[in-house]
């Protein structure tokens, strides 16, 4: 809350003094020493007037059923952790964990065709009908579509949200969306008490790819939220669909001008996104079972981490980044036991950082 501290500054103090609650005990000498601090930021983390609101934050959160994930919070999506700008904080109401499933994003435009609704809907059900949860931004057009055919057939929909969880925006969407908390859930890094304001809704795209493993556009203009999230998704170093259209319809344009830069790839049917990720959903509600599905009797004995791992690279080759996101191992923890399981001959690496299971 205390402005002039962002998410990197933050970070940075908890690492230097151990844990949060570390800040608050260290001298203003000892915080300024911290990566990227100094006098004036430390200063200003210590002196800040903003723990009376912090515990008026978690009394209303606590009040409510909202739940308060730090980045450190073991239910915090672990893809998201990932990623350079991920929010220090999420607010999460609902019955969803978003590491213990399948995330898939669909998105669009405001707008949306009669022909774009039902490739959504045909789509999001798909996914539904599997286990994997269907998230989008809760906007008018494609986004609403999807969560109400994920809905629909009894499926988990999550809403990334551009405001406070006290409200809903649209409100007209606020009766599916509270249907959505029995089985999915709503998810947003702003306080209660923010509103929805313009810079918000494409800063909150970059968490709606983020935690997903893949973002399909169904239907997106020459520019719009969608073309953010995709190419957020993009950087982010997600898997990006989008379906085409005819070349005159305008709310295709943006879908093909993906397809185009090689931003995404161009799919007509849904099961062709579970091929391509390689999803298998008859398992994905039962992750014991999941995580020994490809690990045969090692001839060593394997550590927890390690075992994660190697059930991971069975699947085929993956760049550390991938790696990372399937186990939710911290990157520094990581590299140390792949170079470990190197000298094992438990993996092998490859060019461009890749690594296979021997």
């Amino acid at each position: 809350m205390t402005k002039g501290l962002g998410p990197v500054n933050v970070k940075n103090m908890i690492a230097y003094c151990g844990s949060a609650h570390a800040i608050f005990e260290s001298s203003p000498a000892k915080l300024s020493k911290a990566p990227g601090i100094g006098q004036k930021l430390a200063r200003l983390a210590l002196d800040s007037p903003m723990l009376a609101k912090a515990e008026k934050e978690i009394a209303f959160c606590g009040k409510h059923d909202i739940q308060i994930m730090s980045y450190l919070h073991e239910a915090y999506p672990n893809a998201l952790k990932f990623i350079h700008d991920a929010p220090l904080f999420l607010f999460q109401k609902g019955a969803i964990n978003l590491n213990q499933q399948t995330n898939l994003a669909i998105v669009g435009t405001r707008k949306a065709t009669a022909y774009g609704q039902a490739l959504a809907e045909e789509f999001s059900q798909f996914f539904a009908e599997r286990g994997i949860n269907v998230v989008s931004g809760l906007a008018y057009g494609i986004d609403i579509t999807a969560h109400r055919a994920a809905l629909a057939v009894g499926g988990k929909t999550t809403a990334v949200l551009a405001h406070g969880l006290d409200m809903m925006y649209p409100a007209v969407h606020k009766s599916k969306a509270l249907k959505m908390l029995e089985s999915g859930g709503w998810v947003s890094e702003y306080f209660t008490g923010t509103k929805p304001e313009p810079p918000f809704f494409p800063a909150r795209n970059r968490i709606i790819s983020g935690i997903c493993q893949g973002v399909l556009v169904v239907e997106a203009g020459e520019k719009g939220g969608a073309l953010i999230t995709a190419r957020t998704a993009f950087e982010q170093n997600r898997q990006v669909y989008a379906i085409p259209g005819r070349l005159s319809d305008p709310y295709s344009q943006g879908c093909h001008r993906l397809i185009a830069e090689d931003i995404a790839r161009l799919v007509t049917r849904p099961q062709q996104i579970l091929d391509d990720l390689e999803i298998d959903w008859q398992h994905h509600d039962d992750l014991t079972e999941q995580l020994n599905l490809f690990l045969p009797a090692p001839e060593i004995l394997l550590t927890a981490e390690e075992a994660k791992i190697l059930n991971f690279l069975a699947q085929g080759e993956a760049v550390v980044d991938q790696i990372g996101q399937a186990t939710g191992i911290p990157m520094a923890r990581l590299q140390s036991l792949l170079l470990s399981m190197e000298f094992k001959s438990l993996v092998r690496q490859l060019p461009g950082k890749k690594f296979l299971k021997i």
